[in-house]
């Protein structure tokens, strides 16, 4: 199926004007930090720092380098105020025998979220957005190697997550590399990417232990590159298409300033003998012969030959590689590539059910088809945002995930917006949770949808708003394009709102995971992806408010 329109990727450059307001916990005050370094309590996490933690009412005393004492700590209890002393009384019985010294004090419970901001509003204001970018850009060049970590945190329900995985490293970079003119400083934009391309070209000709091509390597340790040599799900097989989508876009922003040089030498060097070709074709080149070979999936823990987020996002790696070989006057690579990226067009498609887009027969209720239908979009007519297959979808699992959570019913008993979503029907992992990225991949989605029915010309098809219309619950009528446009939008800042509401009191760090249960942050901090998933719905927001 031939594209409908340019694969050519424009950066936004706009932030949102809308804002709401910032929730700031208030100060504990007259705080007694005399506290003995073996009765500290730890009042932070990994990654910390003095404002976040003096914020949350607690004590800040750095210590050594290699200490065990916590920086961030509970204070003991304040001295009551003097009384009166108390009327003669007789003598007391002797005094039992000591007993041991109290445990120290239990960490306090988190403080209450703050209310949703008001219906209209940005789901995260323009100072939230900063907070978080600064938090995100901790996790990228770490050590000045190139390498994204998955997150700071050595101690997860999975373990250290103190590794570059393929997946969230690329997804995080093109997510930097698109937003960092919103949310932060692109001062620094070329010496950051330019770092990740001379890792992904260091690990793609890495020796590797497990006897695999380390483009198709899950995990890699930092700062060495050297592809972790554990146990685990291997191979992965999206890793060569998501980093050449996010070295594609880099390539396109190069050239356009004039810095083909660059180009020519790191990222296409026309040269097979010359780092494989370059970063972009060496990760290209994988794909024509191995599409269909079996590979694990996203959250590592299936094998199948034919998973939806793996072969869609390999699509569009060959369609906008296919574009950019012609760009580079390599017509054999455009050929081929084109033809793979047909090929992929009807595996891809073939996932719908009639009711909702699997996928994979042996899981089909799954939360990566989301994630897939924004990373994986080709700009053609397979799967477009306001498609009936997509609203479908939604509604599918928007029924799974609400009658899976109670937090969700909970939530929306108390008027806060929106829904959270999990991984997958029946996930078990750390309790079977709501997780933030794909929370995050459907307000994104919901956005996405919302520009495009913004910028429809004409009457919506019937069958288009009927789905549409059972998914949201409304009436839109026909040649509702800006009505439908809005109510999307509104769905989009619910998602992002209910996610800010568990975590504001954490100091908007973001976790991999909320409790399905209680609504407190789980699992890993401070998750890399959780953070690039909310950056891309935000900036998709930015451009729908232009249209709206």
């Amino acid at each position: 199926m031939a594209p409908l329109h340019s694969s050519t990727i424009l950066l936004l450059l706009v932030a949102s004007a809308v804002a709401s307001p910032v929730f700031v916990q208030p100060r504990v005050e007259a705080i007694n930090c005399s506290v003995p370094n073996d009765k500290k309590v730890d009042c932070g996490h990994v990654g910390t720092k003095q404002p976040d933690c003096e914020a949350s009412g607690c004590c800040w005393v750095p210590q050594g380098g290699n200490s065990k004492t916590p920086w961030c700590f509970h204070p003991n209890a304040p001295s009551p105020s003097p009384s009166p002393p108390p009327p003669p009384s007789p003598s007391p019985p002797p005094p039992p025998p000591p007993s041991p010294s109290p445990p120290p004090p239990a960490p306090s419970p988190p403080s209450p979220a703050p209310p949703p901001p008001p219906p209209g509003s940005a789901p995260f204001s323009d100072d939230d957005m900063k907070t978080m970018f600064s938090y995100f850009m901790d996790n990228l060049n770490i050590k000045g190697s190139g390498a994204v970590v998955a997150s700071p945190d050595l101690n997860t329900p999975g373990g250290s997550y103190y590794f570059h995985w393929a997946r969230d490293g690329a997804l995080s970079m093109y997510t930097y590399l698109t937003t960092v003119g919103l949310f932060g400083n692109n001062a620094t934009l070329d010496s950051t990417m330019q770092a990740y391309v001379g890792w992904v070209n260091r690990i793609h000709f890495v020796s590797d232990p497990n006897n695999l091509d380390p483009r198709i390597e899950p995990k890699f340790m930092i700062p060495s590159n050297q592809p972790f040599n554990g146990g685990w799900c291997r191979p992965q097989n999206d890793g060569p298409g998501l980093r050449a989508i996010t070295l594609i876009t880099y390539a396109k922003s190069l050239i356009s300033r004039g810095q083909m040089d660059y180009v020519s030498k790191n990222l296409w060097t026309g040269d097979n003998s010359t780092l494989g070709g370059g970063a972009i074709a060496y990760d290209l080149d994988w794909i024509p012969a191995n599409y269909g070979s079996s590979t694990c999936d996203l959250w590592e823990e299936i094998r199948d030959s034919d998973l939806f987020w793996n072969k869609i996002t390999m699509r569009r790696a060959m369609l906008l590689g296919s574009f950019f070989a012609a760009q580079m006057k390599d017509s054999a690579r455009s050929s081929t590539y084109m033809s793979v990226y047909n090929a992929l067009t009807q595996d891809v498609t073939s996932h719908y059910t009639g009711q909702f887009i699997m996928e994979t027969q042996s899981r089909q209720k799954d939360a990566a088809v989301i994630c897939g239908l924004n990373d994986g979009f080709a700009g053609d007519s397979t799967f477009p945002p306001t498609a009936t297959e997509v609203a479908s979808t939604i509604k599918t699992f928007n029924d799974l995930f609400n009658s899976a959570f109670p937090i969700n019913s909970a939530d929306t008993a108390k008027g806060i917006p929106g829904i959270l979503y999990g991984r997958y029907e029946g996930d078990h992992y750390a309790g079977g949770n709501p997780w933030v990225l794909t929370s995050g991949c459907l307000a994104q989605l919901y956005y996405r949808a919302s520009s495009e029915a913004a910028g429809l010309q004409g009457e919506l098809h019937a069958d288009v708003l009927s789905a549409w219309n059972s998914t949201l619950g409304y009436s839109l009528t026909e040649g509702s394009t800006t009505e439908l446009a809005r109510a999307l939008l509104v769905q989009g800042d619910g998602v992002l709102a209910r996610i800010r509401y568990h975590t504001a009191s954490n100091g908007l760090h973001q976790p991999e995971q909320i409790d399905k249960q209680t609504g407190a942050i789980a699992s890993a901090t401070d998750l890399t992806w959780s953070y690039a998933t909310i950056f891309k719905a935000m900036a998709q927001r930015a451009s729908v408010e232009k249209l709206l």
